[in-house]
């Protein structure tokens, strides 16, 4: 671990690589020097009797305890005009000019390609807009690659809550068949939830992920030998579905999306359940029949009227 003070900072991230240079200080003189190690920083602070500092790790075998230059890669003097370009992509998005906002957009990446942020505002237009809806997969699929440069959590969750929301709706449109989709969405679930485990969104999206998961596990395929470690996830995916909608319910009680998700959860554990032998289970279907209830009526109360009811759970009742 190194400790750097920060003089000049040209839009400094953590995340960034930065290279450090053996070279006499006086730059009138002594232009040239050699590059001994190149770090990531891994966190940036103030304080009020040093100054700005950052930490970085990396292979410091070269530096033991000398004094050294730190020196940021060009593309990082393109930082704050980056920035800058991209709050002006927010302000037409937030006018519906649309055009306005992509030619923003798509200038931020070309002064900062690494940076997440400029991808994922794209991606996030073309995802609420609906043109080029494909095109929000690529630009999603960048933001992650460099999520490790995004300075603000705020911004990081957002941006891993509206992709797995994203990918919800790719399994949907070809056809809940894509497993590998839904792999993907756990990978990031498990990222944003490091950032935090009580943002409604985030466990509004990610119960639907593991509902599918559930769905694709109750419903596959089984062979004798596969059936006991297929019934063992399934049952695994509907605990942890069921569990995030509970947490989703205590910060969001009224949001209905969270009863059609678990009526949709209590709908299809019976169906699978049902015409099993044994008491237990019997039971069992009896308290998802509760379940399933309770939920409908919330469903049915908090559902907007210009939302429409959903076919599967109005068949259900028919």
């Amino acid at each position: 671990m190194v400790t750097i003070k920060i003089n000049f900072d040209p839009g400094l991230r953590v995340g960034q690589t930065l290279y450090l240079i053996e070279k006499d200080f006086d730059h009138k003189n002594y232009k040239n020097g050699n590059i001994v190690a190149q770090i990531e920083i891994k966190s940036i602070f103030q304080t009020s009797f040093i100054g700005k500092r950052a930490r970085g790790v990396g292979n410091l075998g070269l530096v033991k305890d000398k004094n050294l230059m730190v020196a940021v890669p060009l593309v990082s003097e393109r930082i704050e005009p980056a920035i800058v370009e991209r709050k002006k992509g927010d302000y037409h998005f937030s006018r519906n000019e649309i055009a306005e906002s992509i030619r923003a957009y798509k200038h931020t990446i070309s002064l900062d390609p690494s940076s997440p942020m400029g991808h994922f505002r794209l991606g996030l237009l073309y995802k609420k807009t609906g043109e080029a809806y494909i095109s929000a997969g690529a630009e999603f699929s960048m933001a992650w690659k460099n999520r490790k440069r995004f300075g603000n959590p705020q911004e990081e969750l957002e941006f891993y809550t509206e992709y797995v929301d994203y990918l919800n709706h790719k399994y949907e449109t070809e056809g809940f068949k894509n497993q590998s989709i839904l792999l993907k969405s756990m990978e990031i679930i498990r990222e944003a939830f490091k950032l935090t485990g009580s943002d409604p969104e985030l466990l509004i999206n990610s119960a639907l992920t593991y509902y599918y998961l559930y769905r694709e596990r109750s419903t596959s395929d089984k062979t004798p030998t596969q059936a006991s470690a297929n019934r063992k996830k399934s049952d695994a995916y509907f605990e942890i579905s069921e569990k995030l909608t509970k947490d989703a319910n205590k910060l969001t009680p009224s949001d209905y999306r969270i009863y059609l998700l678990t009526c949709k959860l209590y709908l299809d554990r019976i169906g699978e359940l049902t015409g099993q032998s044994g008491l237990g289970e019997s039971e069992e279907i009896g308290i998802l029949k509760n379940k399933f209830a309770d939920s409908l009526e919330k469903y049915k109360t908090f559902k907007p009227a210009s939302v429409p009811g959903d076919p599967y759970v109005l068949k259900s009742i028919n």
